[in-house]
């Protein structure tokens, strides 16, 4: 066996041994789900079932949760991607005043921990009538300063020659904008979608406080309630309804697994 030979087994041995460690909580939870729990087992008895599925799924206000998680996704992705291009590139291309300023307020929001807006944030909605609606878990989180950074970053190390070549054709700033940043700017959209995407689909606290009612409550904050025994947790259904919660995040890795893979290797494409 040849030295390379030998580096390249124990390279996939670790690998494969880090990726195992990964899997295997999400592995527990999916195994979990489908055996039957019984006094004083806490691990099921080893019979399988589809019983924590039937009655997870079988809620009367399942479909609400996920239309709710779906919807406020939907908006603070489409925000998001939206206003980090836009500012991203602005601060990476353009001069104005307090430039410099304004880039450092937005990664001193970077510092801050999230749980000292809560009850600021709290008294805003109400104030503006928002409690309790969808818009609270919309509005404040339609930008984020994590994004603006990844953002603005990425388009600075981008090639202003095809800009100019564009601005000669007789493009706008617009078009410039969607037609050669954006495209060029893949990778880093990929990953400001699955960032934001699991910081949304996953949060539990704002969605606590921000909303009372089942009408408005997101798919997170509804399985927790939901799995609630008179006297314990409920652990096959509250994962069973994890297994079902965690389908559009691999659903997304898997949609941009390409751009991500291209991000990672474009670095040593370059000239």
């Amino acid at each position: 066996m040849t030295q390379n030979s030998f580096r390249q087994k124990g390279l996939f041995a670790i690998l494969t041994a880090l990726a195992l460690s990964y899997l295997y909580p999400w592995l527990y939870m999916l195994l979990r789900s489908f055996l039957r729990h019984e006094p004083g087992l806490s691990d099921g008895n080893g019979l399988f079932t589809l019983e924590y599925y039937r009655l997870v799924l079988g809620n009367a206000g399942f479909p609400t949760y996920l239309f709710n998680s779906f919807f406020v996704l939907t908006i603070v992705l489409i925000a998001n991607v939206v206003f980090s291009v836009m500012v991203g590139y602005a601060f990476a291309r353009y001069r104005f005043p307090f430039k410099n300023v304004m880039f450092w307020m937005v990664l001193v929001t970077l510092m801050v921990p999230k749980q000292t807006l809560m009850i600021p944030l709290l008294d805003l909605m109400v104030r503006m009538g928002l409690h309790n609606t969808l818009w609270a878990l919309i509005l404040p989180f339609c930008v984020d300063g994590f994004n603006l950074f990844l953002m603005k970053q990425y388009i600075q190390g981008l090639p202003p020659d095809l800009e100019d070549a564009a601005r000669a054709d007789g493009a706008g700033e617009i078009g410039i904008l969607w037609h050669v940043i954006a495209p060029l700017s893949r990778p880093a959209i990929a990953v400001l979608i699955i960032n934001t995407a699991i910081i949304n689909w996953n949060s539990f606290l704002f969605p606590l406080i921000l909303t009372d009612t089942a009408s408005v409550r997101t798919l997170p904050v509804a399985l927790a309630m939901f799995s609630q025994g008179p006297h314990a947790t409920d652990w096959g259904a509250l994962m069973a309804g994890a297994s079902v919660s965690s389908l559009p995040i691999i659903a997304i890795f898997w949609m941009f697994q390409k751009e991500i893979i291209e991000g990672i290797t474009s670095g040593a494409l370059k000239d």
